[in-house]
């Protein structure tokens, strides 16, 4: 029983979210990019939405690719424009207007970064704008 015990509980921790002292796994969010400028954050999510906290403040909404291969971020409670990207998901840095002055840096998240990250970008689909046309 102890050797099951032995092989089983390495396994099942392998496939939980989060790290143990022995493991880890169950990540998400390798698809999404995080963005910093001082305490703010921008965080491009994979599934086609963004969440930006700046000055205090969190914007979320869905990003938009414009005829010219310009990000946008449009809010999703209003339709707002709240930012265009200039620069594409993974450069060093990276200029939105809309969101403050001042460029914002790649964070190289690790894969406990990105997956907190990837928290709010699944919160954005339960919000009733996510699935509104």
């Amino acid at each position: 029983m102890k050797r099951l015990a032995l092989i089983l509980v390495p396994l099942v921790a392998t496939l939980m979210p989060g790290c143990l002292p022995f493991g880890c796994g169950g990540y998400s969010g390798g698809g999404d990019t995080v963005y910093a400028r001082g305490n703010d954050q921008l965080i491009l999510c994979e599934n086609g939405g963004f969440v930006a906290t700046s000055n205090g403040t969190t914007v979320e909404g869905k990003l938009e690719t414009d005829t010219t291969a310009v990000t946008i971020g449009i809010e999703g409670d209003d339709n707002a424009t709240v930012f265009t990207l200039d620069g594409t998901s993974g450069d060093a840095t990276v200029d939105t207007d809309g969101l403050g002055a001042g460029e914002w840096d790649y964070v190289n998240e690790n894969q406990v970064g990105l997956d907190h990250a990837n928290t709010s970008c699944t919160d954005l689909t339960s919000r009733s704008w996510w699935s509104a046309s």
